[in-house]
């Protein structure tokens, strides 16, 4: 039986509560989405009242504009990390998204053939005719930050040799941040991550080809 939570008499309790909540509705949101799970899910998962919940966050749309906030900015924190940040080759940089998608793959994809809904920002995309002017936003900041981000690593592998010089940003910019968002779907189809491996290391293929004929090309071959 779900014992009754006490309530937010110490701050710091209050703040674990609502923590344990959001935490909780983040995974059930992914997984089922906007119309797949309810306050008392959530109250039955943590062991807390329906009451409880409404206390920290009034409605499901209030709560639900806290999580399409966090997913957003969690995105674009990772999406910088991986992308802009350091001096990182660009292969080094394709391996550290690959990781994290795989990450996120496997949290919400326990067993074979699962064929689960794991990314946060496809999810968002299912539920724009409900979710709104909000989640559209928050889908708009992100392919904002791909793009500014994939830019600045192109840029980086261009100057160090990883890319052509006569390369096309552009195009390149365009591919990669179309491939990204597109790899949920693409495990969903096929039921495994291996989809994703296997496009990967095609990319990888062609970034290491661009680099041999640059190579080639400074030596006069």
């Amino acid at each position: 039986m779900a014992r009754q939570d006490s309530g937010p008499s110490e701050p710091d309790a209050a703040g674990n509560t609502r923590d344990r909540i959001k935490s909780v509705a983040a995974e059930l949101y992914v997984l089922r989405g906007h119309e797949g799970f309810s306050f008392g899910d959530i109250a039955a998962s943590i062991g807390t009242t329906r009451a409880n919940i409404h206390h920290h966050f009034g409605s499901k749309q209030q709560l639900m504009g806290e999580l399409i906030e966090d997913i957003a900015s969690n995105a674009e924190a990772r999406i910088e990390r991986y992308w802009m940040a350091g001096d990182a080759a660009f292969a080094e940089r394709l391996s550290m998204q690959l990781d994290d998608l795989r990450r996120y793959y496997e949290r919400f994809n326990k067993g074979d053939q699962d064929r689960n809904v794991w990314s946060p920002l496809s999810r968002l995309r299912h539920d724009l005719p409900t979710l709104g002017d909000k989640a559209v936003a928050a889908l708009e900041r992100v392919n904002r930050t791909y793009e500014t981000c994939l830019r600045h690593a192109v840029d980086q592998a261009v100057k160090a040799g990883q890319l052509r010089p006569d390369a096309d940003a552009d195009d390149i910019v365009r591919v990669l941040r179309v491939t990204l968002l597109s790899c949920p779907p693409m495990t969903q189809d096929a039921g495994r991550f291996e989809e994703i491996d296997l496009l990967f290391q095609a990319l990888g293929r062609m970034i290491g080809a661009g680099a041999q004929r640059q190579g080639r090309s400074s030596r006069g071959e």
